[in-house]
């Protein structure tokens, strides 16, 4: 999983500036040695609607939920939750309080 900002489009937008450089972080950006230059042209060349547009981006936790879901049934053993954004507690207790408890129990009901 990449990111999973917990909110809207702002918070979303924030993430998505920090993490630019991810739709072409392989092609063109993985032999650039200065993080500068990939900064620079990230900024430049990807716009942050494409950093994000695939990201649960949500304050609903059955959004979250599911995109946990859909991981383990294409086969995922193991996933990982990153946000970019800068309240981590935030994420941290949204996801404990709110999202793994409905991704723990559909998965044993499955």
């Amino acid at each position: 999983m990449a990111t999973t900002p917990v909110g809207d489009k702002s918070d979303a937008e924030e993430a998505a500036r920090l993490w630019r450089f991810l739709p072409k972080a392989w092609q063109p950006y993985f032999n650039i040695p200065d993080p500068r230059t990939i900064q620079e042209r990230a900024a430049a060349e990807v716009p942050l609607e494409k950093v994000y547009k695939e990201w649960p981006v949500s304050t609903d936790p059955e959004v979250h939920a599911q995109s946990l879901l859909e991981l383990f049934q294409a086969g995922v053993t193991e996933a990982h939750v990153h946000s970019g954004q800068h309240d981590q507690m935030r994420v941290i207790d949204f996801y404990g309080r709110e999202v793994l408890p409905r991704v723990r129990r559909r998965l044993e009901q499955a």
